[in-house]
């Protein structure tokens, strides 16, 4: 019977976390949404700053627009003291180790300052903030609910209901959770994954109710007609998707090299992208209605190709310099310009009009590729046109995409953006949880310590006395001078032992990582490391092999348990 009460009530939290985190994550991304259409209608509307350019009416609204938003970025990160901006990658980091977890206030104030960037009219998405913000809401729903859930389920029952509100996909959602943030499967994750998912797909639905995101048709020709163009064309899609993540780190390193003042970059950005949007408003905002008319084949062949390469440049520019943003809509509409571009030019070489698979296999290969989740991506695609013909086709393109990238790029934007950082998510949580613990919780203060003035003979007895087949050698300032052992002791029996002392020992430092120390002691043969301090230089204590191996094994214990 308590086995039995437990698990109800572990179905309990389950429902509660799940639907509470989902209600929220509903309201936030169509209010999201919402907000950014409602300030995109209103700058297209604008005619309060139009000028008269050799004859034409220019709306130069877009400029302004953006300098608002810069300036609302700008306040933001000033006035809240933000130091970056967190993203996905933050949540992808803060799901693999408990060390580093998210801060509340910078998620917050991101997700805001997307919302201003997107606002005002900058090439940025929606779906990376919306999906951070919802981890962090998981993370912040953890404090006040005590449950066995792990911190990384919270979180990823945020990520979870971000993707399905979004989308409303509540499959994709629950699979991108387990395939681009958590990285593995468990049982007592997938339940109240699954809750969140679907509660954000079913409450937004009920509270929002309006037509679909993207619309997308779901006639298609014979797959034997599709695939082989499919399979040609991948390889262009993956040099599309590569292009576009190296725009943005380019962007993002030249920005970090320029001696203008931070404060000053988002009014660069903001001013290149509204001048450039006062003659292709397509790239402005979230570009959804866009990617519609593409889809649809609205977009002659010449503009195709200006959207694809002026969003591309724009979207790297915006959020390099600081108006911070998404990639993933960017991505949708960059995929779907490349997958139109290359139907209407196999059109023109007498190919069948398959223009709208192609349009809709590039938006999933591409964004599948910036996002490393490629089996999410197909299931969107699923999702969204509830036809398996166009998930099969949509397949083909994607995985071929994201094979070619992962071995050119990387898994993913942010997985690079985290390796910047020094930080390999594919080395696993036990790499990042060895690497995060010091070894200076495990030093030991048994060992034999002396002068160097000190005869053999007396550190001779008292190793004895001690046990100790070792000793460190200090100075008046307890700064560490070297290592003896007991055979150069019993060689300096009958005198000083300061010409036996070993002055260049394998040394560790306090702040020395274990996957660090590791690395060091694997050839050391000998009773225990001295461990310094790496700025006084003073002796903090000996960490034995044993000492050092077990810390190892308790820490990689800790890791596993999160899979569990």
């Amino acid at each position: 019977m308590t086995k039995v009460r437990d698990a109800l009530l572990e179905v309990v939290v389950i429902i509660i976390v799940g639907g509470l985190i989902g209600a929220v994550l509903a309201i936030v991304s169509n209010l999201f949404v919402t907000g950014v259409q409602w300030f995109g209608q209103q700058r297209a509307a604008s005619d309060m700053f139009s000028l008269t350019v050799g004859g034409e009416s220019l709306s130069f609204s877009s400029v302004v627009f953006l300098w608002a938003a810069a300036a609302v970025v700008v306040i933001l990160k000033t006035g809240l003291g933000i130091g970056r901006w967190a993203g996905p990658a933050d949540s992808m980091y803060a799901a693999h180790q408990v060390n580093e977890p998210l801060d509340i206030k910078t998620g917050l104030a991101s997700t805001l300052a997307a919302f201003a960037s997107a606002s005002g009219g900058a090439s940025v998405g929606q779906y990376g903030p919306i999906v951070h913000f919802g981890a962090t809401m998981g993370i912040w729903f953890k404090r006040f609910i005590s449950s066995r859930l792990s911190h990384e389920i919270y979180l990823g029952c945020g990520v979870a209901a971000a993707i399905s509100a979004g989308f409303n996909a509540p499959i994709a959602g629950v699979v991108f959770a387990h395939e681009a943030i958590l990285r593995h499967f468990s049982v007592r994750a997938i339940a109240p994954i699954t809750v969140a998912s679907v509660s954000a797909s079913a409450l937004g639905n009920l509270w929002f109710p309006h037509s679909k995101t993207f619309e997308i048709s779901a006639v298609l020709p014979p797959l034997a007609e599709v695939v082989p163009v499919l399979v040609v064309l991948a390889p262009a899609f993956a040099l599309v998707a590569i292009c576009f993540m190296w725009a943005l780190r380019y962007s993002a390193q030249t920005a970090a090299k320029m001696k203008t003042s931070p404060l000053l970059l988002p009014f660069i950005a903001a001013t290149i992208c509204g001048l450039v949007g006062v003659w292709i408003p397509q790239i402005l905002g979230l570009g959804i209605s866009s990617i519609n008319n593409m889809i649809a084949g609205d977009f002659a062949l010449s503009l195709l190709l200006t959207v694809l390469i002026a969003k591309l440049l724009m979207t790297a520019l915006c959020i390099g310099f600081g108006l911070f943003g998404g990639v993933f809509s960017p991505s949708l509409f960059i995929g779907v310009a490349a997958g139109a571009l290359a139907g209407q030019l196999l059109v023109l070489f007498g190919f069948a009009d398959i223009a709208s698979i192609i349009s809709v296999a590039g938006m999933a290969a591409v964004s599948s590729a910036v996002i490393g989740a490629p089996v999410s991506a197909v299931l969107i695609i699923l999702e969204l046109t509830q036809s398996y013909e166009y998930a099969v086709a949509a397949m083909i393109a994607v995985m071929v995409c994201n094979l070619l990238t992962n071995r050119v790029f990387g898994n993913s934007f942010f997985d690079r953006q985290l390796l910047d950082r020094g930080i390999d998510l594919l080395k696993g949580r036990e790499s990042i949880a060895l690497n995060q613990q010091t070894v200076a919780p495990f030093v030991s203060q048994d060992y034999v310590r002396v002068k160097s003035s000190v005869s053999g003979a007396d550190l001779l007895d008292e190793m004895r006395s001690r046990g100790h087949t070792e000793a460190y050698i200090l100075d008046d300032d307890k700064q560490f001078v070297g290592k003896i052992s007991i055979y150069e002791v019993i060689s300096a029996v009958d005198s000083n032992i300061e010409a036996h002392i070993d002055r260049q020992p394998l040394t560790l430092y306090a702040d020395d990582s274990l996957a660090e120390a590791m690395a060091k002691v694997s050839q050391f043969v000998g009773e225990s490391v001295p461990v310094v301090d790496t700025a006084t230089g003073q002796l903090c204590g000996s960490l034995a092999e044993g000492a050092l191996f077990q810390a190892v094994i308790d820490v990689q214990n800790q890791a596993r348990s999160l899979e569990r």
